[in-house]
């Protein structure tokens, strides 16, 4: 284990590296070359986790929606089309909001759920939308208001609206340039702000002129990208970027203009023959200091092609996008990373022996054994999809829906009749969702942890649904007194010592001597423990959080501590067997 990355709280970021670009000997061997892509289905030989910012932590206000327990759903308008929730009201509180439908681009609309957050933090609707995903932000806002009040919104989309707001940063319009005389032949990457955030492009050049363009990555949608793209072709022709944007894609195009001209600095030829340096970050081309002309020749028997990897770093994912071309690793660009960008530059010292020596099997770098791993994980796992698109196989892996199946069936042969109407309701809204996710699962491909995800919620509805009580039935006496009880335990560091001692809180839920809940798990540390929290909560998708675990099992025994959350795992653990402690009856203590 390397102490000196393991040592250290990696704070959570949005990726500063979307694509880092490190390219073989030959600089003119990829110009003019579109290779096919292959979008491989993650390996789960490696960990995966969702990155997320870590959020500052606050106290929930209390709630005043005059409404009877029990779920609530209602529609709203967003960018594209209708959007669909499911509220829950408990004690006059919104416990929980959940998405049941949208048509908003995914990209946007992941961005624009921060809101649920929002409301459900000040217990309002009157709450500031996200920027850059403004629409759909208004679109959950109105589906939550529709559920409670009955009020619907104009029905109006943000697609049919002029004036669209971007992303911050990005910008409507672009100043014509002076064009540089000429440009050294090679391939060079640039990046410029598209409506979403960071649009990349990969540039060819040759014979000194522009001979291709192409989009390596955006988070616009997949409409104005399309649209935008028109204008490549112009660029191309006229050998200028003193183009037009188009039309009802002046965003996505202003950003394509701006990465173009990005890559075109680099490549840029003065009137003394030098090439001209380029922005920081694109220092990745071939044409530039990363090329190595002591380069091996690659062996690996796969179909030309871009394919992709993934594996856990040391906080949280690294994606990378493999280009093989004459059975040699020509290029790989990282996609994603949420790794600490002074850990994951020098782990990036694995990328060129990989491509110097044509093989994975390098050492990793000191100092960032995570960071390096995982990217030579990621590589290995785009070189698996490589074999089996090869070999004819397919790449997509059906997930197993197995439990959920048997989730299902459990939720079916119980009796409405028995429990009440505000616990029913909710099984009832977690049923049908997961009877939608069992027929996605089986006509498309769906990662293993949404299912899973769909199946935790339907088991934690069956565990807390409330059975009607008549005035002749007997109460069965449990050893613990039914409740939420509100913890707080130490989270203490190991022998290592690489963070201050904190307070863990959180809301533990026990019915019928099962604990059926646990919720607002919060730290009063530094924000930089925030990820590691929510990792021991939620854990990763080869590893169950100890939450799932603990409400699988009813108890906080045996349960697994998450690799690299050990300490948060521990206090949770802790936290949850404090609660039944003050929960255990009387009579209980005294027999013990």
């Amino acid at each position: 284990m390397d102490l000196k990355e393991t040592g250290k709280k990696l704070k959570p970021f949005a990726p500063v590296l979307s694509v880092a670009v490190v390219a073989s000997c030959v600089a003119g061997t990829l110009s003019g070359y579109q290779p096919p892509v292959y979008a491989a289905q993650e390996q789960t030989d490696f960990v995966k986790e969702e990155t997320t910012k870590s959020e500052e932590q606050a106290q929930v206000a209390k709630g005043s929606f005059d409404l009877t327990d029990g779920v609530y759903k209602g529609t709203g308008t967003g960018y594209a089309g209708d959007i669909t929730v499911a509220v829950q009201i408990k004690d006059k509180q919104i416990v929980a909001i959940d998405i049941l439908s949208s048509s908003d681009d995914a990209a946007f609309f992941k961005r624009a759920q921060a809101v649920i957050d929002k409301i459900i933090k000040g217990q309002t609707l009157d709450v500031d939308t996200v920027s850059g995903a403004t629409y759909s932000s208004r679109g959950i806002i109105s589906a939550v208001k529709n559920a409670l009040t009955g009020e619907k919104d104009s029905g109006t989309t943000g697609q049919s609206q002029s004036g669209s707001g971007a992303a911050a940063g990005s910008s409507t319009s672009v100043q014509a340039v002076e064009d540089p005389s000429a440009y050294k032949d090679g391939t060079y990457y640039g990046t410029g702000t598209g409506f979403g955030g960071t649009l990349k492009v990969k540039v060819e050049i040759s014979g000194g002129k522009i001979t291709s363009i192409q989009i390596m990555e955006n988070q616009d949608g997949s409409e104005y990208i399309s649209k935008a793209s028109a204008l490549i072709n112009t660029i191309i022709q006229n050998q200028s970027t003193n183009v037009d944007t188009v039309s009802g894609a002046t965003y996505s195009s202003v950003g394509i203009i701006q990465a173009v001209r990005n890559a075109l600095s680099q490549a840029a030829v003065s009137t003394s023959g030098t090439t001209t340096s380029g922005e920081a970050g694109n220092a990745g081309n071939s044409g530039n200091q990363n090329q190595d002309t002591s380069a091996a020749t690659g062996n690996f028997p796969y179909k030309e092609g871009i394919y992709y990897g993934t594996a856990e770093g040391y906080s949280g994912n690294v994606s990378v996008a493999v280009v093989i071309q004459e059975k040699s690793i020509k290029a790989i660009l990282i996609t994603e990373t949420s790794d600490d960008e002074a850990f994951f530059q020098r782990a990036m010292g694995v990328v060129k022996n990989v491509l110097k020596t044509q093989r994975t099997e390098v050492d990793t770098v000191s100092g960032a054994t995570y960071s390096s791993k995982g990217i030579l994980g990621a590589i290995q796992n785009a070189l698996k999809q490589a074999e089996k698109v090869t070999n004819g196989e397919t790449i997509e892996e059906k997930a197993d829906t197995t439990q959920l199946e048997e989730a299902i069936k459990t939720a079916e042969a119980l009796v409405q009749e028995e429990y009440t109407e505000a616990s029913w309701s909710v099984l009832a809204v977690r049923l049908q969702d997961a009877k939608e996710m069992l027929e996605t699962a089986g006509q498309t491909s769906v990662k293993q942890e949404t299912v899973d995800k769909a199946m935790e919620n339907l088991n934690l509805a069956v565990a807390q649904l409330e059975k009607k009580k008549s005035d002749q039935e007997e109460e069965v006496k449990t050893k613990y007194i039914d409740g939420t009880y509100e913890v707080s335990v130490p989270c203490k560091p190991d022998e290592d010592e690489d963070f201050t001692e904190y307070q863990l809180s959180m809301k533990v839920t026990i019915r019928n001597d099962k604990i059926v809940s646990i919720t607002e798990i919060a730290g009063d540390g530094g924000s930089e423990n925030d990820s590691y929290i929510k990792k021991a909560a939620n854990g990763t998708s080869s590893k169950k959080g100890v939450v799932s675990q603990i409400i699988t099992k009813g108890m906080p025994e045996e349960i697994d501590t998450v690799s690299r959350a050990t300490c948060s795992s521990n206090a949770i653990i802790d936290g949850c067997k404090k609660a039944l402690e003050t929960a255990l009856r009387p009579e209980e203590t005294e027999a013990q």
